[in-house]
């Protein structure tokens, strides 16, 4: 990859380079009328977290951003019927549903991957020292000629014709952009980890695929990882006073840990039991955002777009897609040559749809509950967790992973050049009629 500044080209500022700023990087790069310049508040690149999903849409991206190669290596293939993911009831252990792995080459061999190895395939498409660290953001300005940044550090960058949030779910942009809107702490945390397999060979029952074990209002979810390594990320209930507020990583002990899983099946109790120390995160969510974009010259990406407090375990292919969208949506713009803000508004009429659609099974897995809660005759507890998990499981959702957004831009584009070509043919028979000539309207409104 090759990034060279010139002048007259389209000055793009990303902050944050997570998975999605660094997708964007990549994506963007290969634009010839882009200059970049890429900012992380860390002071060195470094996943926190444990495992990460590979999904269809995530190992799309992967191709397209000459990332596979280097995660297909960690990933072992079966042979069709191997057992890639279950659900079961935590409390007794009962299986309610599995899915078996594919061969298909172009879907991903595993469910999970080591978060860092990720960060590795993708940071090694970037040249070394192209991104600037230490850089917390402070202030934003928006002027005419463009968006200048200031820097804790007290230093300065910009103007930029285009800014893009790729800041996490408590991002700085999206603050300045939408200060109306507000996350919150969701009352409940995660705790993850990753140890050797060899720690929990003893333990009996332990499913050799990825699985998630339900409580009526927690969850624990095991993966034996390939190179020998296991991981472990829950869902359980804190009080705010007892959670720092931060929603990434912090150490913690055991002790903090087991007593929420006290009531789980003993195979998930003796796992538990084993690490010395995890991460603990806290889950912080918001509303959806109408729009990911703000006046022309600002974009939203990954987590930053979408505070859903990592429901569907997907948030790297949604910000991969993001920054597919928009460059994408950069190119098409400049070729017809279309202002920036024309671009952000193809970017916003792609993903804000989509975003829209993963708020409301959100909002059905929680209609689900009070519905199953609301049964008469009243459900117990083991009852409750298997209808729920059953109606939650059922559902049509497998879209979400499957979801094609190099298909859905295309479809976009064919139904804008349709409708402008029709406007165009009605304007032409208008005018050979000799009526009045309809007025013009944008095909976006």
């Amino acid at each position: 990859m090759t990034i060279q500044p010139a002048e007259n080209k389209l000055k793009i500022a990303i902050i944050g380079t997570g998975p999605g700023g660094l997708a964007a990087i990549i994506n963007l790069s290969r634009l010839p009328f882009v200059e970049l310049s890429a900012y992380d508040q860390a002071s060195e690149l470094r996943e926190v977290g444990a495992g990460i999903s590979i999904n269809q849409n995530t190992w799309r991206h992967l191709q397209l951003l000459g990332a596979a190669d280097a995660i297909e290596q960690f990933n072992l293939r079966g042979d069709g019927t191997k057992v890639d993911s279950e659900q079961r009831n935590g409390i007794t252990g009962e299986l309610l549903f599995s899915r078996l792995q594919t061969v298909d080459p172009n879907i991903p061999a595993r469910s999970r991957i080591e978060r860092y190895k990720l960060q590795k395939a993708l940071l090694d498409q970037i040249p070394a020292g192209f991104i600037k660290l230490s850089k917390r953001l402070s202030t934003i300005i928006e002027l005419s000629k463009g968006v200048q940044l200031s820097f804790e550090d007290g230093t300065t960058a910009g103007p930029f014709d285009l800014l893009i949030g790729a800041d996490g779910i408590r991002s700085a942009v999206r603050k300045h952009s939408f200060p109306d809107h507000k996350l919150s702490y969701t009352g409940k945390v995660a705790y993850r980890t990753l140890i050797p397999q060899s720690a929990v060979a003893h333990i009996p029952n332990i499913p050799k695929s990825s699985c998630f074990w339900h409580a009526k209002d927690t969850h624990v979810y095991t993966d034996p990882l390939d190179n020998g390594l296991f991981e472990i990320a829950t869902r359980a209930s804190e009080t705010e006073e007892s959670v720092k507020k931060v929603s990434w990583g912090q150490k913690i002990k055991r002790d903090q840990v087991v007593h929420h899983y006290d009531e789980y099946v003993d195979t998930i109790r003796q796992i538990i039991a084993v690490p010395d120390e995890w991460l603990e995160f806290a889950m912080f969510g918001g509303p959806r955002l109408e729009s990911v974009i703000s006046n022309n010259r600002i974009a939203l990406l990954g987590d930053a777009s979408h505070p859903l407090s990592g429901a569907f375990g997907s948030g790297a292919a949604f910000a991969f897609e993001d920054a597919y969208v928009l460059a994408k949506a950069l190119a098409y713009t400049k070729a017809k040559g279309e202002p920036i803000g024309e671009a952000l508004k193809l970017y916003d009429e792609v993903r804000s749809p989509h975003y829209k659609g993963l708020y409301a099974i959100l909002n059905g897995f929680g209609s689900n509950a009070k519905d199953i809660q609301a049964s008469s005759p009243s459900l117990d507890e083991n009852e409750f967790i298997n209808e729920r998990t059953r109606r939650n499981w059922a559902a049509n959702n497998s879209w979400i992973y499957e979801y094609d957004v190099t298909k859905v831009w295309k479809e976009h584009i064919q139904t804008l050049e349709a409708s402008k070509d029709f406007l165009k043919l009605d304007l032409a028979q208008n005018d050979e009629t000799g009526q009045k000539p309809l007025p013009q309207i944008p095909v976006s409104a």
